[in-house]
């Protein structure tokens, strides 16, 4: 899990992530000597029972790996479409109705 740039701001002003301000390219930047300390999973989630966090992770893992399948069976069917709607393009363009064939104009 990321954290987002507001987030980690946050936890360093608070004091919950220890950081040194230091002169950058573009300014002043924060430093964090220890990524350990920038924990991804809120303090509230230590009041779970043992097992139920890792049941947790694992539903969303699964999860996620179902979202991945079904966007590749999107991108796929997508594809598969402006494929066929381009063939039925090439079927129609062109095509003079049948009484001026006949008559060839």
């Amino acid at each position: 899990m990321e954290l987002s740039e507001r987030t980690i701001r946050r936890r360093i002003k608070s004091g919950k992530v220890k950081a040194e301000l230091v002169p950058g390219r573009y300014g002043m930047e924060y430093r964090i000597s220890d990524i350990g300390q920038v924990s991804t999973a809120p303090a509230a989630l230590d009041n779970f029972a043992p097992g139920a966090l890792d049941k947790a992770l694992d539903m969303i893992k699964a999860f996620q790996q179902e979202k991945a399948e079904l966007y590749a069976q999107v991108a796929y069917f997508q594809s598969r479409c402006l494929h066929l709607e381009e063939q039925v393009k090439l079927l129609t363009a062109g095509r003079r109705p049948w009484w001026r064939r006949l008559l060839r104009r």
